[in-house]
């Protein structure tokens, strides 16, 4: 084998390791926004940081809509969950978007409930991890979804503890129940379209079911947005981020 040959053999190989090298979390960077999909604790999560911070105020946790009837694992890649986590982390909060385990759904109210532990035991798992990574109280943390996601957390907080210390849920275009409102265990942020999209209680009206004597009910709140009339048609990034740094001052 000649110089040349021998040259282009090591240039190959330097190629192949400094690919392999490469390889690692999937992780993207615009900005000041560092962008990383991981796995820790159990679950996958995207998470998105202010890579000119080392602190932080608090940490957010979204989560996906979903096929109520047959859902999968929640999605990483929608615009609405990816906007409203940019916003927090470009303002100093660790924001993440779970990636739920598939669940039965809604074929029975017992698989639904079923379906609400599941989620909320993947949420608090994506919780933990982020705040043992990076040294933020668990408390300090708001979770929240979009249809599907905001009605599973809505059945979570009223039935399951395991969200318990969370600050609130911001919850768009989901409904629920009025025997869920008289048992929430932590503040509501539900924000809807007019058009009845949701069942008989969402936005203001499902505020409006909570008891005056709740614990929850004054740091609550209830939006019907009459400028949309349909599922999940408004855009609410700014008002949901600006409920969440109320909780989490």
């Amino acid at each position: 084998m000649n110089s040349k040959h021998i040259a282009l053999s090591c240039l190959l190989l330097l190629l192949a390791c400094g690919k392999k090298d490469k390889k690692g979390p999937d992780e993207v960077v615009s900005g000041d926004i560092k962008q990383v999909t991981e796995t820790s604790n159990g679950i996958t999560y995207k998470i998105f940081t202010n890579i000119t911070l080392t602190t932080f105020k608090g940490i957010l946790v979204m989560g996906s809509g979903n096929n109520e009837n047959n859902p999968s694992p929640g999605s990483l890649d929608d615009a609405t969950e990816n906007d409203i986590c940019k916003k927090a982390a470009q303002n100093g909060y660790l924001a993440a978007i779970v990636q739920y385990r598939k669940t039965p759904g809604d074929a029975t109210t017992e698989s639904w409930n079923t379906s609400a532990q599941m989620i909320g035991e993947d949420y608090d798992k994506c919780i933990v991890a982020i705040a043992g990574k990076y040294g933020v109280d668990k408390s300090k943390s708001v979770v929240g979804g979009y249809s599907y996601a905001s009605n599973i957390l809505f059945t979570n907080i009223s039935i399951y503890n395991t969200l318990s210390y969370c600050k609130g849920v911001l919850a768009a275009c989901g409904g629920s129940g009025e025997w869920n409102a008289q048992n929430f265990k932590i503040p509501i942020y539900s924000i809807n379209c007019t058009g009845d999209n949701e069942g008989p209680y969402y936005g203001k009206s499902l505020y409006d079911q909570i008891p005056a004597n709740s614990p929850v009910k004054s740091k609550s709140e209830g939006v019907t947005d009459a400028s949309c009339k349909t599922h999940c048609g408004g855009n609410w990034t700014d008002k949901m981020y600006t409920k969440m740094v109320s909780w989490l001052q």
